[in-house]
Formats: C-alpha cells, structure tokens, sequence
C-alpha cells in the first residue's frame, strides 16, 4: 500500500447523497478489527477524487449518522469510482457463541 501524504476526507455522510454525488455499498465482510466495505459511487466533475488512504465518510445500512472510513483501494472508470473501504470497530470485542445465527446488517455494524 502507498502512502498518500495528504489525505483528504470525503463526505458522503447524512445529508450529503444526492444526484451526481452518491455511493452504493454492493458487499461487505467483517474483519477482526471492524468491517470492510465494497464500495461504489460517483465523483461530480471538478469535485477532488478519492484516493487510497483517503477517508470517506459514510451511512451504513441502518445507520443515521455517518462513520468514517479508511480508503484500501480505489479504481476509476470515469466518474465511477470503486473502493475498499475499512471501517473499525468502535464496539467492544465480544466472545463467539457457537452455533449462533448471523446478526442483521445494522447490528453487526452498530451493536
């Protein structure tokens, strides 16, 4: 991974989707340390393009407020971007119950 010596941050948080400047979550995968997000979207002409390293601010399903999230990976196809995303975890660790059914979106992301 490169480093970018300035990272930028991107709001795509709550108020801030709109026509033009919006995001698609199309996965997503918990990791040990929080999730990583597989991300989609749109950068308007003139807006600073994201970059790996950057963070982006966005809403997780059943989320209201928005998180930031640090850039892994990112790749262009004109205004369509593609990224990595990792998000940490903000919850304390818990133990695995055994056999236990999966949680929702929402609460595997906020507990």
């Amino acid at each position: 991974m490169s480093t970018n010596p300035h990272p930028r941050i991107h709001n795509y948080g709550p108020g801030k989707r709109q026509r033009g400047n919006d995001y698609s979550i199309y996965s997503f995968d918990r990791t040990p340390v929080g999730a990583r997000f597989y991300v989609s979207g749109y950068v308007r002409p003139g807006d600073a393009i994201i970059r790996q390293g950057d963070e982006v601010i966005i809403s997780p399903p059943g989320d209201g407020r928005g998180r930031a999230c640090r850039v892994v990976e990112v790749t262009y196809s004109g205004a369509l971007w593609d990224a990595v995303l990792d998000m940490p975890d903000l919850a304390p660790e818990r133990p695995h119950e055994p056999g236990a059914r999966p949680a929702p979106l929402s609460r595997l992301l906020h507990p």
